[in-house]
């Protein structure tokens, strides 16, 4: 779990990072991209380790813009796959 913490942390202060540079509310401005597809399923997995997302206020909201589309719930929630159980 420290391990997995960490790297997730470490990844995170990057993107955390390139993505302040950038308007929201999604990765690049006002419609997803491919980033906020990559970006989703990390942040699914950050809270699966118990990473703190405090410091993470873009990645946070570019999630929670994202999540708040359909497209996104239905692809990105595990429990909502076909092949769940």
């Amino acid at each position: 779990m420290d391990w997995s913490r960490h790297w997730i942390d470490t990844g995170f202060r990057a993107i955390e990072a390139r993505l302040a540079r950038h308007p929201g509310p999604f990765a690049f401005g006002e419609r997803p991209t491919l980033a906020d597809v990559c970006v989703v399923p990390q942040v699914f997995n950050a809270r699966r380790f118990g990473v703190d997302l405090a410091p993470y206020a873009r990645i946070r909201e570019v999630d929670a813009a994202a999540s708040a589309l359909e497209a996104f719930a239905a692809a990105t929630t595990p429990v909502r796959q076909p092949d769940a159980e």
